[in-house]
């Protein structure tokens, strides 16, 4: 996404299906890393997929020919921009950092339900720096960076419902577990930290001090044991246990020219994990993939997938519209593609 190219890609053969540059980003645009976008657990089944951009644009695009249906704008800054899409696949929130604004947008009309800016007391951005949905839909968890605070809003109205103010670190990312019941929280001081949900009472909090993992984005499994940590500054997976928040197990992920791991997420399957090292237009990334049966003694990954783009995320689709998309709409794969 990080030069306007999507492709697709066998999550089993670790091939490249097909590709579609969808719009143009100029070489002088400065790169965007700290964009991301998550979906449910079923993965992507709506008619509209929305990407985030740089300088707070947001494109929708549809799923049936990827055409862009329409471009919002949020802001005008490089910055933490990302698209969260609800339980039923109806809304999707998008964050834009930089201008401390958070939308909620139906993803049939594409009309605004609601937008909430939030500022510090001194009247600049907070910087709303990520989102995630509640499983059963009724809230949304924004960490504001520069407030050193959580919000918890009503996914109803935007309001909030619920806040709690850091004492130490600035909330960067977030992660709600599959029974709505625990929060994770990426800190700026290489700290993970754990609340209950949506009480935000201190559970327990693992420090990467002195360690090579630097705490960029986490999920929890499904069963809900282990919490795993993706670092930005190599191509490591921490496990967490949840029972005593110790790192009971680091996953070493083949080297590359440019490491550093961002998003990760659970298939819809429930049985894979991937995550993307997001590495440069110019060298390309990787999408790495391993099992979570025995996340906490397994030492790599199982399918790593070499990109010539830089991937800032990957999106989960059905076999049927992955086929249908390499059959019908994507060209075919080209050898040394750097677009």
């Amino acid at each position: 996404m990080q030069k306007g190219v999507v492709e697709l890609i066998s999550p089993t053969s670790g091939s490249v299906l097909g590709y579609l540059r969808m719009f143009n980003i100029s070489d002088s645009v400065s790169v965007q890393t700290s964009d991301w976008e998550t979906y449910p657990v079923q993965g992507a089944t709506a008619q509209n997929i929305v990407f985030p951009l740089n300088n707070g644009t947001f494109i929708v695009t549809d799923t049936s020919q990827l055409n862009v249906e329409s471009r919002l704008s949020l802001g005008t800054t490089v910055g933490y921009t990302g698209v969260a899409v609800s339980p039923n696949e109806r809304t999707a929130v998008l964050v834009d950092g930089p201008s401390g604004i958070v939308e909620l947008l139906n993803l049939t009309s594409l009309q605004t339900v609601w937008k909430v800016t939030f500022n510090t007391p001194t009247g600049t951005t907070a910087y709303p720096s990520d989102a995630r949905w509640s499983p059963d839909g009724s809230t949304i968890v924004v960490p504001l960076r520069d407030n050193n605070s959580i919000d918890i809003l009503s996914a109803q109205t935007g309001q909030i419902g619920q806040e709690t103010s850091l004492t130490s670190g600035s909330p960067t990312t977030v992660s709600i577990n599959g029974h709505g019941n625990t929060l994770g929280v990426e800190l700026n001081n290489k700290t993970d930290v754990f609340y209950s949900y949506p009480a935000l009472k201190l559970l327990g909090s693992v420090s990467f001090a002195g360690s090579s993992i630097s705490p960029t984005r986490g999920v929890f499994t499904p069963d809900g044991e282990y919490y795993l940590e993706a670092s930005g500054t190599s191509n490591s997976v921490a496990v967490i246990s949840l029972s005593n928040f110790n790192v009971v197990n680091t996953i070493n992920l083949a080297q590359s020219s440019a490491p550093g791991l961002a998003n990760i997420q659970i298939t819809p399957d429930g049985n894979y994990v991937y995550v993307n090292q997001p590495g440069t237009p110019a060298t390309g990334g990787i999408i790495y993939m391993f099992t979570l049966s025995n996340i906490a003694t397994t030492s790599g990954a199982a399918v790593s997938v070499p990109m010539t783009t830089a991937p800032s995320f990957a999106i989960p689709i059905s076999m049927t519209l992955g086929n249908y998309l390499a059959d019908n709409v994507l060209l075919p794969p080209v050898t040394g593609l750097h677009c």
